[in-house]
């Protein structure tokens, strides 16, 4: 019995390597096609933490594999799910609620990043007013945004605080999230915004 599924893991395996086949992109890069039309980079890391997907029309989106999700320090049920996705000309960092609140997040909002060495980083929404809690900071020299994507690719970041506005009593309050990555979170994304940005 043993033999069987060993037999059969291997038949799998085999099976799954085939539907792969490796490809240099014009500018050098290793990638490696999938039969589902599917493509990811074939450098260490970058194939494990991401995909390119082809939609209908031939719009081709390059992001993170899976989004990181981050729940709010006081509970255990409420938080934040961050996609990293490669745009044309900047890195596009998503962070959208995980559960239906209304949460409004005013344009030009702060995100406050502290990394794992004590240091600091500001990052303003990139968009409209959003009362879905969804912050969006594109980053690349076009977005005047790429000495913040460099500190990104060589900082891990140890703690996530957004701004959030609400109304009581008919005046606008201003609060803070506080969210906390673990070691392996902030690991993962550092190497995922390397992977997507080079």
């Amino acid at each position: 019995m043993k033999k069987i599924l060993l037999c059969s893991a291997l038949f799998v395996a085999t099976i799954s390597a085939i539907a792969q086949t490796e490809a240099t992109t014009k500018d050098g890069k290793k990638v490696v096609l999938n039969s589902n039309g599917t493509w990811a980079y074939a450098d260490g890391d970058c194939y494990l933490l991401t995909h390119t997907k082809t939609y209908t029309g031939g719009t081709i989106v390059t992001s993170a594999k899976d989004p990181i999700k981050l729940f709010d320090n006081a509970s255990a049920s409420t938080g934040i799910s961050l996609a990293v996705i490669e745009g044309s000309s900047s890195l596009i960092l998503n962070f959208g609620r995980i559960e239906q609140v209304v949460m409004c997040i005013d344009k030009n909002a702060p995100m406050n990043l502290e990394f794992t060495d004590g240091t600091k980083l500001v990052l303003m929404h990139m968009n409209e007013l959003d009362c879905e809690g969804n912050f969006s900071c594109f980053l690349g020299e076009q977005m005047k945004t790429g000495k913040e994507l460099e500190t990104l690719k060589i900082k891990k970041i140890k703690k996530i605080s957004i701004e959030y506005t609400d109304t009581e009593n008919g005046l606008i309050k201003k609060f803070y999230k506080d969210y906390t990555l673990t070691a392996n979170q902030g690991e993962k994304l550092s190497k995922t915004i390397i992977c997507l940005s080079n």
